[in-house]
């Protein structure tokens, strides 16, 4: 058996790590999930614009990547970004985070390509531990993290990109 890990172990991790992501560091992100019922889907199963719902604030660990400019067209740019999120702080909210949602951050809307959920106190998984222990008292899965490419804003139908004075409808000002 082993001597750290155990059930208590993982309990005050819990808690440490909650402290200092949601008081400490406190990186606040809107998550969009996207609602594959309301999306309509062409016959390639693609979809030309996506629905999504309300955004829903998230505290997390950002990082995102310096730009870097594809082609020679100054406007044509890419960044990519990591996003961390506490597997206990998303299954409280009742939040799956799958690629195709969008996060906001920084004034930027990235497009999620993969999530991955391998981050193990002591290394043990507790629902797929095979240790001498059966009650899976050891370990804890503790992170979600996710990458993510920034995506345009008026691909998303999230924020209304272009607007402007519809002139043949505008009401005359009595002056």
């Amino acid at each position: 058996m082993a001597l750290f890990g155990s059930a208590r172990d993982a309990s005050l991790v819990r808690s440490i790590n909650r402290e200092i992501i949601n008081r400490y560091i406190d990186t606040e992100i809107a998550f969009y999930k996207l609602s594959l019922n309301d999306t309509k889907a062409n016959m390639y199963d693609e979809a030309d614009s996506k629905i999504y719902y309300s955004p829903m604030r998230i505290n997390c660990l950002a990082l995102k990547e310096e730009k870097t400019y594809t082609g020679e067209d100054a406007y044509d740019s890419t960044r990519i970004g990591e996003f961390a999120f506490l597997r206990d702080d998303l299954k409280v909210k009742n939040i799956i985070i799958e690629e195709g949602d969008v996060l906001e951050w920084d004034n930027e809307f990235y497009e999620i390509d993969g999530v991955g959920a391998s981050q193990y106190w002591t290394g043990r998984n507790p629902d797929t531990d095979f240790s001498a222990d059966e009650r899976g008292e050891f370990g804890l899965s503790i992170a979600v993290k996710v990458t993510a490419h920034v995506t345009r804003r008026n691909r998303l139908n999230i924020q209304e990109v272009r607007s402007g004075i519809n002139r043949s409808n505008s009401i005359p000002r009595n002056l």
